[in-house]
This record gives structure tokens, C-alpha cells and sequence, in this order.
């Protein structure tokens, strides 16, 4: 299994937040209006997994963190 540095876990983390809140600013927000659930689901497929990464990457983070204190 992968074990990654408290750095690179970061930069991760703080890169998948990034891109989460730009890919979340391109979401047509009148087609989640309309609420046709496919379009809706299209809509916000990448910023939901963008942030859902960012979340995987804090656990093991934390998990380090507290392991050098």
C-alpha cells in the first residue's frame, strides 16, 4: 500500500479543495434548477469526487500528524 509523506498528503488535499471549489463555480446552476435528475447528476459528478479525494486525504493526514506527536 502506497504510504505517502505528511507533505505530499497535504499538497494533495489542498490541490483536490482547489479543485473542487473551481470545478464547483462551472456548475450551470439553471440546469439544477430545472431538476432533471441525469443533468443534475452530470452537473456535479466532478466537484462532489474532487471533495470526496480532498476528505480521503485527510484521514491518513491526521492519522500522521498525531503519530509524530
Amino acid at each position: 500500500m502506497w504510504k505517502p509523506s505528511t507533505k505530499t498528503l497535504l499538497f494533495l488535499m489542498i490541490l483536490m479543495c482547489v479543485l473542487g471549489g473551481l470545478t464547483f463555480s462551472w456548475i450551470d446552476w439553471e440546469v439544477i434548477e430545472t431538476g432533471k435528475s441525469i443533468d443534475v447528476y452530470r452537473e456535479v459528478n466532478l466537484p462532489i469526487i474532487c471533495l470526496l479525494l480532498a476528505f480521503s486525504f485527510i484521514v491518513p493526514y491526521v492519522k500522521k500528524i498525531k503519530g509524530e506527536n
